[in-house]
């Protein structure tokens, strides 16, 4: 009997630590920020479109004489909600349009990923309270947008990554490296990828966890209607003409096909929440949820939305690493893009700064043309050229000067692929070369040493001078 309780005393304590080490693994292990700032992204695009359709009748949604009547709201929601609040509800008529306007910037600088721990908050009390006030809009798309930036806002790592917050965090950083940068050119500076987080790892845990609910719920739910058992479910929606771009009732000629459409959406919904976890199956598990909601947004347009939001909700599952590779490739490119630029000019410098804020990857490396011999860059190059104007040398040999160097590296930063694109129009093109070669022409440089007391010295060891000092 002694022995029976000392062992089950044993099992219960190493179960107990066992338990806690795999919680604690679970949610507070640091991950990558990478898809949660993508999450923010999507998220946050889909919560400014939504407000921006309810100012195309703003009056109608949200003002005080609207299709529901704030009272009759208020009333409704008091004995069922009586914790809801909105407020809509103490906007007066005459400011709807300014709070409205002043609310899609909020969620403009959220999607951007600007003051993002206070935008996440203030996004998450606009869509609720939007909710709040006009209920007989809401569908599942409000709550799963809701429930995601509840998320967002709780644990602030939205800005992690992706988000013009750390953009600019880079860039005070670079400024401060470049301040510090040696006499042979070269510039100590860190790495630009996203360090992992608690927070970040917090956030995706959450929502992984929601999602699997989610879909777990939807497909219990419907293994209690009997369309769902017989094979018919989807003909409902295929057959509705409400909403429809694409027309599917030709399926009616192939029963077995609608049926093998039904059942096979019901097992993905039931299967997602437990086979979602296994990392060999993830990938197709993935794929598998992309394509069912790729086929409702197709049969059902007007849940093309709720779509987005669910596949937004599913990057959660996706390596951070992974996503940053579909951009920068499998791993950093062994020869980037390198970039020439004057060392002696403070705006040359200043730029470079800037320009290496908006590349984590590292995919652009600096050249200082005043401590290398160009022509070992490329043969083509010379010192009085580079000089004018700043090259890029692609890893394939090709060469950009001036304001087309600034182009290609704008092609090679996605944080600048839209400046890239709307430089390489005809007309602008044209204005840029002249203002770069303008501005080239003008900068100002360093004041060049020519004796000993503006020179640049290693530091001295004082134990030596001490010591001749004695001697």
């Amino acid at each position: 009997m002694r022995r029976l309780l000392i062992e089950t005393s044993a099992y219960l304590s190493s179960l107990v630590r066992t338990t806690s080490r795999a919680w604690n693994r679970f949610f507070f292990t640091p991950a990558d920020p990478t898809s949660l700032g993508l999450i923010r992204i999507l998220v946050g695009a889909l919560a400014f479109w939504s407000l921006l359709v309810y100012g195309l009748d703003l009056p109608d949604f949200l003002g005080s004489n609207a299709w529901a009547n704030p009272d009759a709201v208020q009333r409704v929601q008091g004995t069922r909600l009586p914790y809801a609040w909105s407020f809509w509800f103490h906007v007066p008529e005459s400011l709807l349009r300014p709070v409205w306007l002043l609310s899609l910037a909020t969620l403009a600088l959220f999607v951007v990923g600007l003051f993002s721990r206070v935008t996440a908050v203030l996004a998450w009390v606009i869509v609720v309270s939007t909710v709040r006030r006009a209920p007989v809009s809401l569908f599942g798309f409000d709550q799963v947008v809701s429930t995601l930036l509840l998320y967002l806002a709780f644990t602030g790592a939205g800005g992690q990554a992706l988000s013009f917050d750390r953009f600019f965090q880079r860039w005070r950083t670079n400024r401060v490296a470049w301040s510090r940068r040696r006499r042979d050119g070269h510039v100590p500076l860190t790495s630009g990828l996203p360090s992992p987080t608690v927070s970040a790892n917090l956030a995706l845990r959450l929502i992984q966890l929601h999602i699997c609910l989610i879909y777990a719920m939807a497909g219990l739910a419907k293994l209690q209607g009997p369309a769902w058992w017989n094979g018919m479910a989807l003909w409902g929606t295929f057959a509705s003409a409400e909403f429809r771009v694409i027309d599917f009732t030709w399926l009616a000629m192939y029963p077995w096909l609608l049926n093998a459409l039904t059942h096979a959406s019901l097992a993905i919904e039931i299967s997602y929440p437990v086979l979602i976890w296994v990392r060999v199956l993830r990938p197709l598990m993935l794929a598998l949820i992309v394509a069912l909601h790729l086929g409702i947004g197709l049969s059902a347009p007007g849940l093309l939305v709720f779509s987005l939001a669910m596949l937004a909700g599913n990057l959660a599952f996706v390596s951070g690493p992974w996503l940053r590779s579909l951009v920068t490739g499998l791993d950093s490119p062994a020869r980037p893009n390198r970039v020439l630029y004057d060392g002696a000019c403070p705006r040359c410098r200043a730029s470079m700064a800037f320009i290496l804020a908006a590349d984590p990857a590292t995919v652009v490396q600096p050249v200082d043309l005043t401590s290398v011999d160009v022509s070992t860059i490329q043969p083509t190059l010379t010192r009085d050229a580079c000089q004018k104007a700043m090259h890029l040398v692609r890893p394939d040999g090709r060469v950009f000067a001036g304001y087309d160097a600034i182009l290609a590296l704008g092609r090679a930063l996605p944080l600048f692929w839209p400046f890239s694109l709307v430089g390489s129009l005809p007309g602008i093109t044209s204005a840029g070369r002249l203002v770069y070669n303008q501005v080239a022409a003008t900068r100002l440089r360093d004041v060049p040493c020519t004796d000993d007391v503006c020179g640049i010295h290693p530091p001295v060891d004082k134990s030596q001078v001490k010591q001749s000092q004695t001697t």
